[in-house]
C-alpha cells in the first residue's frame, strides 16, 4: 500500500482507538524548511518527505506518555528533531575520526548519511539508511545503551508504518531493536485521552 494511504489509515486508526497520540500529530511541515533538510548533503528519501508532508512529527506529551505510539516509546521527529539529529550525527563521525574510534563508531552509532526519524526517552534512535546499497531507505536502531548498534528494523519508513497499522488493528506482536517481543494495547487512565503503550515480552 501506498504510504500516503497507510498514514491515512493510521491516523484514523489513532483518532478512534487512541486519540491521545492523535492529538500529538502536529500539521504537516513547512515545504521549504522540508526541501532544506539535509542541506545538499544527500537526496532524503521519499518516504521521510511524504511522512513530513503530512506529519510534523509526533510530540511526546510526559503526561500521560501519550505520542510514542512507535514501538517501543518513539515519538517521530519532525524537521528540527531530524536537522539536529542529522548534525548531532555528523558531528559523531568526525569526533570518532579524530579520536581514532572511527571502527567502533561509524556505521555502528553514527553515520553522517543516516537520518534520524524518532528519538526516545533513553536516547534510542530510529533512523533512516540514506547509504548506497541494497538497504537504501532502510529503518535502523541505534541505542548504544542497550548495545542496539545500528540493527535493521523495517525495509523503510513505508514498512514500519504499514507494520504498525497491522499490529494496531490486529494487537500483534513486532519485535524491538534488540530481540524482545512487544505488542500494543490501549491504555486508558481516565484522568486522559486514551493512547498506545506497547508491553515487552521476554523469554
Amino acid at each position: 500500500m501506498e504510504l500516503r494511504s497507510i498514514l491515512a489509515d493510521l491516523d484514523r486508526w489513532l483518532a478512534e482507538h487512541a486519540p491521545g497520540d492523535y492529538r500529538q500529530l502536529m500539521p504537516p511541515a513547512d515545504p521549504a524548511r522540508v526541501a532544506a533538510l539535509a542541506a545538499g548533503a544527500f537526496r532524503v528519501h521519499e518516504d521521510v518527505l511524504v511522512w513530513l508532508s503530512t506529519h510534523d512529527g509526533s510530540k511526546r506529551d510526559p503526561v500521560p506518555a501519550a505520542g510514542a505510539f512507535v514501538p517501543s516509546d518513539f515519538p517521530l521527529l519532525g524537521v528540527s528533531g531530524m536537522t539536529q539529529g542529522l548534525a548531532d550525527m555528523v558531528d559523531d563521525v568526525e569526533r570518532a575520526v579524530a579520536d581514532g574510534e572511527e571502527e567502533f563508531i561509524v556505521g555502528l552509532e553514527a553515520h553522517e548519511l543516516w537520518l534520524p526519524v524518532a528519538r526516545n526517552h533513553t536516547g534510542g534512535e530510529l533512523i533512516v539508511d540514506h547509504r548506497p546499497g541494497g538497504d537504501h531507505g532502510a529503518v535502523l536502531e541505534v541505542d548504544p545503551s542497550i548495545g542496539v548498534d545500528g540493527v535493521k528494523r523495517w525495509d523503510s519508513m513505508s514498512h514500519m508504518f504499514g507494520s504498525i497499522l497491522g499490529a494496531l488493528q490486529n494487537a500483534s506482536m513486532l519485535v524491538t531493536g534488540s530481540g524482545v517481543k512487544t505488542a500494543p494495547r490501549i491504555e486508558d487512565p481516565g484522568d486522559a485521552l486514551p493512547h498506545v503503550v506497547w508491553d515487552l515480552y521476554f523469554g
